[in-house]
């Protein structure tokens, strides 16, 4: 195999570096956006502008609002569960884990409030639009990672197999949630970690009652 050429072959092109470039520039901003203004105000134009780049850059990436929309939401999740699954391989008890999963989601909203906006204004968007299935789906789909990792500890913990996706809800819904409405309130940007990880194992030791 020739090495010099795979590794050319690997190596992107500055075309394709300022392509990645804008796209994770847009990213940025369209999140930042989002959260500040609304999703349903958040216009192309805006967010072009506050990326730095034209109108038609942002089609060049993306065919409509809607598709840079659902992928904002994977990326947050892809992310958020980037930092979750290494919970379930090490070894725990049923509370600490459960505890641990909501603590993750807990700091992760806190350091990135605008991903808690970006959640909770998808999913409540008009239900027959593209932009809200979409968001069903992944964030039903990031339940189930959840759901799967903590099944065992919430049944030691009593609470039903078959109810367990409720479980995962109630963790996602009061990490995003908490931020969400803090940041209008101007509450909870600054608790420190450990008063986060108290409330995810309050959390935990309100499923054993």
């Amino acid at each position: 195999m020739n090495t010099q050429a795979t590794m050319d072959q690997a190596t992107p092109s500055p075309r394709q570096l300022r392509r990645r470039q804008a796209a994770r520039r847009l990213s940025e901003e369209g999140l930042k956006l989002i959260a500040r203004q609304g999703l349903a105000a958040a216009k192309v134009v805006d967010i072009t502008a506050a990326a730095g780049v034209g109108k038609g850059t942002f089609f060049t990436h993306w065919p409509t609002k809607d598709a840079f929309v659902a992928e904002l939401l994977d990326q947050v999740l892809t992310d958020l569960a980037r930092r979750v699954r290494p919970l379930g391989l090490a070894p725990t008890d049923a509370e600490s884990l459960v505890a641990d999963v909501a603590a993750v989601h807990l700091r992760y909203f806190q350091l990135r409030p605008e991903a808690a906006a970006l959640l909770n204004q998808a999913l409540a968007l008009d239900s027959g639009g593209a932009a809200h299935q979409a968001a069903v789906q992944r964030v039903d789909a990031h339940l189930d990672m959840v759901a799967q990792m903590i099944t065992p500890a919430g049944e030691q913990l009593g609470w039903p197999r078959e109810r367990t996706k409720e479980l995962a809800l109630a963790i996602v819904s009061t990490a995003g949630g908490f931020f969400w409405l803090g940041a209008s309130l101007k509450l909870g940007a600054d608790t420190p970690l450990e008063l986060l990880d108290r409330l995810g194992r309050a959390l935990a030791r309100g499923l054993a009652r």
